[in-house]
Parts: C-alpha cells; structure tokens; sequence
C-alpha cells in the first residue's frame, strides 16, 4: 500500500512537471514581462523608475545632424538647443531617428541611416538618444516605456513650437524604437500628424499580443519584419513588408549570426536605399496573410519612400539572399516565384 501511494505521488510530481513545462514553453515569450515580481526584483524596478517623463529627458540626448555633419549635441531637457547652432531651420524636412535597447546614436547602423537619410532625404536628423535608460535591462526599459514616449513627444512638441512642420517630418525606429515611433506618433496625432513613419522589426516581448492600431501614428506607416522571436506578430501598419521567409526569418542569418533574422531588418532597410528589394505579387505559399494582401505595380521596390502611393497598402512579401547586400535580382525572383 505504501509503495502504491509513492508511485502515485511520483506520477502526480512528473504530471504536474510536464504540465508546468508545457506552459513554460507555451508563455515562454509573453510571460517574462507580465508575471508577477518577486519582492527584491520589485524593490529594484521601483527603485529605479524615474518619477516623471522629465526625469527620462534629463537623461536624454540629442544628436543633430546636418549634410550627414553631426552639427551640435545637446540635452534633450534644454529648449534652447535650435539656437546654439544646430544647423537646422524650421523650413527644412526634419527626420527623427530611435534607437533599441542596449543601442545608442553611435551605433554603426544608426550612423549609417542618417548618412542615407542625409543624402537622399535631406534636411535635418535628429537622433534621440535614450541610451542611459536603454542600457539597463529590459525590464527596467520597458516598466518607462510610457515616460521614454512622454519625453520624446515633449521633444518633438518644442520642435513644433518653433516652426517645423510635421508634414515634412520623417519618424523611423528599431525594435524597442520602432514601438517608441508608434506610440509617439499616436500620442501627436491627430492634431499634429506625423508625414511618415518606417518601423524596422518592431519589438513584440511586452507589447504583443496586445492589439494597436499602429497605422494611427502617422498619415504613412510602413512596418518591416523580420523575425518571430523579437518582432511583434501585431500586423496594422498601413503597408506590412515580410521580409525574408513570411517575415520570420532571414536566409543570410547563416552568414551573420552575430545580427540574427532581428538585427539583419535595419541592414536591409539601410541597404534598400542603394539596392532594389523586389517584392512577389502574390503571397508565397508557405506564408499566412494576416493583412490584406497589397496590389503591387510590376517591379515594385521597397524601403524609405519618399512620396508614399497609398494604392500600395497591405502585407507585402519580400523574398531576401544569403549573402550582403540580401536582395534578390529579378532574374533570382522570377526564378523563385516559379518554384513557388
């Protein structure tokens, strides 16, 4: 009788182990910044936390940017910065540049769009860098979410204040970046309506499953994916670009492991401004369609576009190579889409 009873305990301890394995798994990518705190890592969050969004913004910096010549850094916390010699005029197109967790503006991509931006785009780029904050866990980045977004909104409101016009305003961030680029334009809007925003493989850990209606954060909204174990799955952007295998992973991850199918999203961005990114006309058939699927024109490219076509808006498809600058020729595509 007592070996029965131990035998069933054992069971009921192996049962109970599978099943909270089984949920483990299953919870494993949402769960981590939902559950609940133990006492000391509560302590610690709240000890950190900045008391207000003007704590974040002293913490802040402002990289100014003009003809790809870094003009002036400043405090995001002081106003007067568009007159100690920035460089920038209200008449000038304005871009706004952000950054993810554990990045900075000195970061090589970051470097590298705002010398795309500068030449093709133009105008002034102003990276915000909110790396003191983002350089602590992503827990503690995530409980100031809400007041990273408050500070830059503050930002962009003095911007606005002194004469630049949202209708020649650019917005574009990665990961933890491109989640600050929705919220703030949503926060601006609708009263001052961002011209257009570029999200590259927007954070998902934190924020998903979390439906958003991200194409509210500007009057063009393009979301690039790339990855499934950091993207977001939340598909509302004006146009949707899956890049790569249905936009969950890049084939030229096997030659740049230390950039994975996440971090390869603002590679290719970068390099659409100089290389054509083709896109099939219908959805490959392992891939799902969450979104409407764009009628696209004969040819059609991807990447930062200067003047949107709002006929082109839905989930587009956007095969990648193993190797830089990862586009596909046409000849490579016509080919694929054959096979398909």
């Amino acid at each position: 009788m007592l070996i029965h009873i131990r035998f069933l305990r054992l069971n009921l301890f192996i049962l109970l182990l599978l099943v909270y394995k089984t949920n483990s798994k299953l919870n494993l990518k949402y769960g981590i910044l939902r559950r609940t705190p133990n006492l000391a890592a509560r302590n610690e969050s709240i000890s950190f936390r900045p008391r207000t969004k003007y704590d974040v913004q002293k913490t802040m910096r402002l990289m100014f940017y003009k003809n790809n010549t870094k003009t002036l850094e400043a405090s995001a916390f002081d106003e007067d910065y568009l007159q100690r010699g920035s460089g920038c005029s209200p008449s000038d197109k304005f871009a706004i540049v952000l950054h993810g967790w554990i990045q900075s503006c000195a970061d090589e991509w970051s470097l590298a769009l705002i010398d795309r931006l500068s030449f093709y785009r133009g105008g002034c780029v102003i990276c915000i860098d909110y790396s003191v904050i983002a350089s602590t866990s992503y827990m503690r980045l995530y409980t100031n979410f809400e007041n990273v977004t408050g500070a830059i909104v503050t930002i962009i409101l003095t911007l606005i204040k002194n004469g630049f016009d949202v209708k020649r305003g650019y917005m574009f961030g990665f990961s933890f970046g491109g989640q600050l680029a929705s919220a703030v334009g949503r926060s601006l809007a609708p009263q001052h309506m961002m011209q257009s925003i570029d999200t590259c493989d927007m954070a998902g850990p934190g924020f998903d499953p979390i439906a958003v209606d991200h194409s509210k954060a500007g009057k063009h909204v393009q979301c690039f994916h790339s990855s499934r174990d950091k993207g977001t799955f939340v598909y509302s952007c004006h146009r949707n670009i899956m890049l790569g295998s249905c936009g969950l992973a890049q084939p030229s991850v096997a030659s740049q492991l230390h950039l994975g199918s996440h971090g390869l999203c603002v590679d290719i961005y970068i390099n659409a401004f100089d290389y054509p990114f083709c896109a099939l006309n219908t959805t490959p058939s392992e891939c799902i369609a969450f979104q409407k699927v764009a009628k696209i024109p004969a040819d059609y490219t991807v990447g930062y576009e200067e003047n949107f076509d709002n006929r082109v808006t839905g989930q587009i498809f956007v095969p990648t190579s193993l190797h830089y600058p990862y586009n596909l020729s046409k000849k490579e595509l016509k080919l694929l889409a054959g096979k398909r």
